[in-house]
């Protein structure tokens, strides 16, 4: 099992490092791009940062075409058998290879043969996922909950979740230990 919080984030780092390793090799292979970036480029930019800022704060809505809300509320209760993960994520693979090629390959590929620029294109996927890291971690705040990701066989996305703390014992009225 996976902490959602976690994938997203190690998702995103990922994403980071494709963007950092492709800008490397496309400085080795081509040299740094001279051409300045004009205003209407920079107001692309912006704009663009600004409609997936739009979009990240339409996932904390409860709108069904966007929301992943009701996705996470519908999370079944992790098996008080199951022994959750103890690693902290700072110990836990920090980037995932797999994904690091798949984002890595094809915008290296265009930024060689067409336009250096293009290397940045993954820098979208890291913004998403860290805004999507970021309403995970809201929502467990919120619901004194953390999600999990689950490791079942034929069902690798099913999300569960766990209390954040244990549950207080219960109390009798006069505070004595219960039978």
């Amino acid at each position: 099992m996976d902490r959602l919080v976690h994938h997203e984030l190690r998702s995103s780092l990922t994403a980071l490092l494709a963007v950092v390793v492709g800008a490397v090799v496309v400085g080795l292979v081509r040299g740094l791009p001279s051409t300045r970036i004009t205003d209407g480029t920079a107001l692309f930019i912006a704009a663009v940062f600004g409609l997936l800022v739009l979009f990240t704060l339409l996932k904390a809505t409860r709108i069904t075409w966007f929301s992943g809300v009701p996705e996470w509320d519908a999370a079944t209760p992790v098996d008080p058998e199951t022994a959750l993960p103890t690693q902290d994520f700072r110990h836990a693979k920090p980037v995932d290879p797999v994904l690091l090629l798949i984002l890595l390959v094809p915008a290296l590929f265009v930024a060689l043969v067409w336009q250096p620029w293009m290397i940045v294109t993954p820098l979208w996927s890291a913004v998403e996922w860290a805004g999507q890291a970021a309403l995970i971690a809201c929502w467990e705040r919120r619901n004194g909950r953390q999600l999990w990701r689950g490791r079942v066989q034929g069902r690798p996305g099913e999300l569960s979740y766990s209390p954040v703390s244990p549950p207080a014992p219960t109390r009798t009225a006069t505070d004595a230990p219960p039978a």
